[in-house]
């Protein structure tokens, strides 16, 4: 009875979210049958799934953190990490100047109004009755303006970083680029341009794929800290002077020259600049050093999620043709982003991770997190703009469940039966997880008609 009333609940949920399954017509991906029917490969790993063991740091780079923390108190440093990650969970980015105005201006109306009204009217213009004003419109303010500063990553802040944020980070970045690996297979970057680097996990992921074909490595980051850590563990840790890769740079700022680079990555950055203009500015920038793809992540908060989203739409708006661009993950559209439009949850994806960096002991740990990878150019006409899964497929006895981003830019719940479908469509839906593409098409009834 428990379950049932949970399934029932879920349910309930879904409805109010996801557009009903009666609405379209579900016809999966024929190449897709054939292969699972003819044992080319198992419904398990059809095509969609960005299939990749729990990762952890490569051994070189645990080994070098090991060797710049030894001398340091790790229990202190593993304490001020929790702190860190805790405090950036729920950072926010900082409220525009023209947003402030106008909430101080609606909350001294409303003190104003309630606070004349306990007082006689010669009382209004007195230097007492204008200080108790502004004292409760100060203490509205402090409650409903987020205090947002800038972190200030100095030497210990940045082993914090390295020691709380490095291996969630890696893990996220290494994820991301499987999928750009698996569906396009001919790229092949020869130089990458990291905006806001920090310790080089962008680096140390985009290692794991393209070591070969990188001959450039532009790194900026304003911490000059950051940028000496990150030049430290490529080198091994502290005593060794020889980095195992060539063409490694460092920078304080965003250079003013007009290099591109195949590929482009702002990770967890973004929150951390001063205004909406200065993202923007940023974004801009970056999306001009672009000749592939710009990818950029923050976490899987609701804060995180808007400013992935804002930066989505900033450059699908661009119209110039040689600068145009077009969505290749997650979104199999250019729309805008249902889930932005429809309810107050982020499109978020997850992804196990093991932190060692501290110490013998494995600690699996999960990640949560939002991302837009960028392609210049048109989008290709082959492209498959399979469905992706949206949250955790529900599977149930004889059907399953599946939440989708679908290609005509809205968000579909389809329950998948052996029946109704086909079993190697059935089976293909069940072994698909949060954040993977599903090889099926949906057509509405009016495209049907078309």
């Amino acid at each position: 009875m428990i379950r049932n009333r949970k399934v029932s609940v879920i349910l309930r949920f879904s409805i109010r979210q996801y557009q009903s399954q009666s609405k379209f017509k579900v016809l999966g991906n024929e190449e897709v049958i054939q292969n699972v029917e003819n044992n080319v490969y198992s419904a398990r790993r059809h095509p969609g799934i960005v299939k990749q063991p729990t990762n952890a740091l490569p051994d070189n780079v645990v080994k070098s953190i090991r060797n710049i923390i030894e001398d340091h108190p790790i229990k202190l440093l593993a304490q001020s990490a929790t702190l860190l990650n805790r405090k950036l969970l729920g950072r926010l980015p900082p409220m525009e100047a023209e947003g402030v105005s106008e909430l101080k201006s609606n909350i001294f109306e409303k003190v104003m109004s309630k606070e004349a009204s306990k007082v006689a009217p010669d009382k209004l213009e007195t230097d007492q009755f204008k200080q108790k004003v502004k004292d409760k419109v100060i203490n509205m303010l402090k409650v409903h303006v987020y205090n947002w500063s800038p972190i200030v990553y100095d030497a210990y802040n940045s082993l914090v970083y390295l020691i709380g944020r490095s291996a969630p980070e890696y893990s996220v970045l290494v994820k991301i680029f499987t999928e750009i690996q698996l569906r396009d297979k001919d790229f092949k970057p020869r130089s990458l341009f990291d905006f806001g680097s920090g310790v080089g996990t962008v680096t140390w992921a985009a290692n794991i794929f393209w070591k070969q074909n990188l001959f450039e490595y532009y790194n900026v980051d304003t911490s000059s800290f950051m940028n000496d850590l990150a030049q430290i563990i490529l080198q091994g840790g502290r005593g060794s002077k020889q980095s195992n890769l060539k063409g490694v740079y460092y920078r304080q700022f965003m250079p003013s020259n007009n290099t591109t680079y195949d590929l482009v990555v702002s990770a967890y950055t973004l929150m951390e600049l001063p205004s909406f203009q200065s993202r923007m500015e940023a974004v801009m920038n970056l999306w001009n050093k672009t000749e592939r793809y710009l990818i950029i992540v923050e976490l899987g908060t609701k804060a995180g999620f808007n400013i992935i989203n804002e930066a989505r739409d900033f450059v699908l708006q661009i119209k110039d043709e040689r600068n145009r661009g077009h969505v290749f993950s997650p979104c199999p559209h250019d729309f805008a982003c249902p889930k932005y439009m429809s309810s107050n949850y982020a499109c978020n994806f997850e992804v196990n991770f093991i932190n060692s960096s501290t110490s013998e002991r494995m600690q699996l740990m999960k990640e949560q997190y939002s991302y837009v990878v960028l392609k210049k150019g048109a989008r290709d006409e082959r492209d498959e703009r399979w469905p992706r899964a949206v949250k955790e497929t529900l599977v149930r006895s004889k059907h399953s469940i599946c939440r989708l981003c679908t290609a005509n830019g809205s968000l579909d719940e389809v329950i998948f039966t052996a029946s109704k479908h086909g079993k190697s469509t059935f089976h293909c839906a069940r072994s698909t997880k949060w954040g993977d593409r599903l090889p099926v098409t949906l057509t509405t009834k009016s495209e049907e008609d078309n």
